[in-house]
């Protein structure tokens, strides 16, 4: 789910009640009631909606947005969040805290999934995931469970519904309980359940035999976070792995499903859709997309598992669900090598530079330009890297791939990296640029008084590389292989009159795919390489156009009117195909 829960829910039950022939009502029909709890004193909340549907409730009692997704009650905006109900969402017109306590009541659902109306309001009971962890932790003796979410209440209250689930088992299939907190379980079987976050240092020292990651689409900084964990889980030969998430994008959680789906990284992919939940037809479809403002993608997104692109990519979104990244053949100081050098082949190689602090990337793309389609063939990304070891970086690598031609965006810090390149290495295929009046810029000999050791990216340079880059990707014309580049792209969006890395998102990888467009379409370019990629475009464009349209048939029609092959031209509205 997109939004997430943001506390825990630890319930204390003063009774419980076994019920074998209560039925309650759900979004997906009746279904049976198999346990009533009774909990201590809870403050009342009122939750009151617009249709005028009411419910006195717990703060951290879990309602429906519109979008299905789950939210506590404390967390609603009056006039602004609305509410899933039997009738259809709607919007919120207040929500109370008042100073009265009293008594709630906890209703567990027989059904798969576990939602029910509270006085005509979708409300939650449980989780799937839930239900696998407990059944683990009660069927195996001494094994330790890590539940981790990117927020560690999220992480608690998944805990939360394991202990609520645990409560509802007849007492001949619960365990002594030598620890319940709303951190962690112990059992008297050895069993143990951790709850926290998803940081390096979440479960560092610890032997874990089960994993649960929710929402890892979620994830920030995922590669640094896995990387660290990855041998508290690697040791164990039975040791498991469960994650779960909506799609967010092209990211890591897209990366591991393409594997899973591959059967390339020992993972089993399982993808539930919205029709797969008894009860749901069209008619629900219909009104979840009425909800959505008919918002297609976002439906595709939330309920059919699909890993679309954002809204307003500069490469349009079906063909980054086409694009497919590769493993590298060789990976070392993050260098990812996906071709060798072939001998007597033409490269280019991109540069932009960071400060090196962590923040944005520095990076480089090497592509082999010696025929269409361009390939990508190397990437470089790193962020902590600085501008000596940089442009030792690139040297070595540019002179691997047959002294490569190398374009530095040099805005920020950049031009320190290509005078090294120039002054200590004497690297003699760098590439400068110079103003060309109304034309931009212009790739130059570097002897001009006012060249440049590399390329500024002024408004027009972006404009043109964007536009060009767009054509190479669409038409197939530049082969992208590296997962984070392809990553990139899905969060590069418009903003303004212009496209840049969403909010929380890098562009570094791409900008030197846009740099790589503009440098394709000079001059220099077209003497280098013997292409003119422009007019390769528009050729392939042209034929598209032409296989797109019907071709003009030829009929027989039995009369004079033939031309000398015997048969009648005719227009291709009279034609059948």
């Amino acid at each position: 789910m997109e939004n997430k829960l943001s506390d825990g829910i630890e319930r204390k039950f003063v009774d419980t009640i076994e019920l074998d022939e209560w039925e309650i009502e759900t979004d997906t029909g009746w279904e049976n009631i198999t346990h009533i709890h009774k909990t201590v004193e809870y403050v009342e909340w009122i939750l009151t909606l617009e249709n005028e549907d009411s419910l006195i409730c717990a703060d951290t009692h879990i309602v429906f947005d519109s979008c299905m997704n789950e939210i506590f009650v404390k967390d609603v905006v009056a006039g602004i969040t609305s509410v899933m109900t039997k009738t259809g969402p709607s919007k919120v017109s207040s929500v109370v805290k008042t100073q009265t306590s009293s008594n709630m009541f906890d209703v567990t659902v027989n059904s798969d999934n576990h939602r029910l109306y509270t006085n005509n309001i979708l409300s939650h009971n449980t989780t799937t995931a839930a239900a696998v962890i407990l059944h683990y932790i009660l069927f195996e003796e001494q094994k330790t469970v890590a539940i981790l979410a990117n927020k560690g209440d999220a992480a608690r209250e998944v805990l939360g519904r394991i202990q609520l689930a645990y409560e509802a088992l007849p007492k001949w299939m619960q365990h002594g309980i030598k620890e319940w907190n709303k951190g962690s379980i112990a059992l008297e079987n050895g069993c143990k359940i951790y709850a926290g976050t998803t940081s390096s240092s979440a479960i560092r020292g610890k032997s874990i035999s089960f994993l649960y990651l929710d929402e890892v689409a979620f994830i920030e900084g995922y590669d640094e976070f896995f990387a660290s964990v990855y041998p508290t889980i690697s040791s164990g030969e039975t040791t498991k792995l469960l994650m779960t998430s909506t799609p967010n994008g092209l990211n890591h959680f897209w990366k591991t499903c393409k594997g899973a789906e591959e059967g390339t990284n020992g993972y089993e992919f399982v993808k539930v859709l919205w029709s797969d939940v008894p009860g749901r037809g069209e008619a629900w479809k219909q009104e979840t997309l009425e909800a959505l403002d008919f918002d297609t993608e976002k439906f595709a997104q939330e309920y059919e598992g699909s890993f679309l692109g954002s809204s307003g990519t500069l490469i349009d979104g079906a063909k980054l669900k086409e694009m497919m990244h590769s493993r590298p053949i060789q990976e070392r100081e993050n260098v990812y090598q996906y071709f060798a050098p072939v001998a007597g082949n033409t490269y280019a190689l991109i540069v932009d530079v960071s400060r090196g602090k962590g923040l944005d990337y520095s990076t480089f793309t090497v592509i082999d330009i010696s025929k269409m389609p361009y390939q990508q063939v190397c990437v470089f990304r790193d962020n902590m890297v600085g501008p000596v070891d940089f442009a030792s970086t690139i040297f070595r690598v540019g002179m691997m791939y047959n002294e490569a031609a190398v374009l530095v965006e040099i805005n920020d810090i950049g031009e320190q990296v290509s005078d090294v390149l120039q002054m200590d290495y004497g690297y003699e295929n760098l590439l400068f640029t110079e103003s060309a009046g109304r034309a931009g810029k212009r790739i130059s000999s570097g002897f001009g008084k006012r060249s440049d050791n590399g390329i500024r990216t002024t408004k027009s340079v972006k404009a043109v590389g964007c536009s060009i880059i767009k054509m190479l990707i669409e038409q197939n014309q530049l082969i992208i292989c590296d997962f984070h580049t392809i990553q990139e792209l899905s969060r590069f969006s418009k903003k303004g009159n212009s496209y840049e890395a969403e909010s929380g998102a890098h562009d570094d990888l791409v900008m030197n795919l846009v740099l790589f467009a503009w440098l394709s379409d000079q001059a220099y370019f077209k003497d280098m390489t013997d292409i003119n990629t422009l007019m390769k475009l528009r050729e392939k464009t042209d034929e598209q156009i032409e296989e797109d349209l019907l071709p003009f048939g030829f009929i027989d029609m039995g009369n004079d009117e033939m031309d000398e092959g015997g048969f009648t031209p005719v227009r291709q509205e009279d034609a059948w195909f």
